[in-house]
């Protein structure tokens, strides 16, 4: 395999021992339909799966960045953030499958390292990807709804990158229809 020597895998759990392939259902964005422990060659989209399962979020991956949008405040979601895991994997186990960041493997595969951040938030912000916090519904259901391309919403919002000063990216909106 000619690709990355390290991958990489978020959790909000502590893993002991190897990842076990899963197979997840009951939504629409599960559309797998063979057990794998999934991964990237991005540190930046990994992180995003730190957030807790709890955490009412939507995350995506536009414009080459990827992001996330989290329910509420910044303040809110700190007073209860768990911290969360980031693992790296031997890329040699894994084949490149799915979408164009990600990587899957069918056995248990065992972390060559791993990365505790006591904030999900200060870990996600660290590898670089964007994060949004939306208190206001319409916007939130937006984000939600249109999964094609998010960048006309993202585009008006402040991320809690730009607010910390932190690898702050502004989403471009979609130019006009030609």
């Amino acid at each position: 395999m000619n690709g990355p020597g390290v991958l990489y895998h978020g959790s909000p759990e502590r893993i002991e021992g190897a990842l076990r392939p899963v197979l997840r259902h009951g939504s629409e964005d599960h559309v797998h339909h063979r057990a794998a422990v999934f991964a990237t060659e991005r540190a930046d989209v990994a992180s995003l799966f730190m957030v807790p399962a709890d955490a009412l979020s939507s995350f995506g991956f536009e414009q080459d960045v990827a992001y996330i949008c989290i329910w509420g405040t910044s303040e809110e979601f700190a007073r209860r953030d768990p911290g969360g895991w980031l693992y790296e994997l031997p890329a040699a186990a894994f084949e490149k499958i799915g979408k164009s960041y990600e990587w899957q493997c069918f056995a248990d595969v065992a972390p060559v390292a791993a990365t505790h951040h006591p904030s999900v938030i200060d870990g996600m912000l660290g590898r670089g990807a964007q994060v949004y916090f939306v208190d206001d519904d319409p916007t939130f259901d937006r984000i939600v709804a249109d999964k094609a391309d998010r960048s006309a919403v993202l585009s008006t919002l402040v991320s809690e990158n730009e607010r910390r000063g932190m690898k702050a990216h502004r989403f471009v909106p979609p130019g006009p229809a030609r």
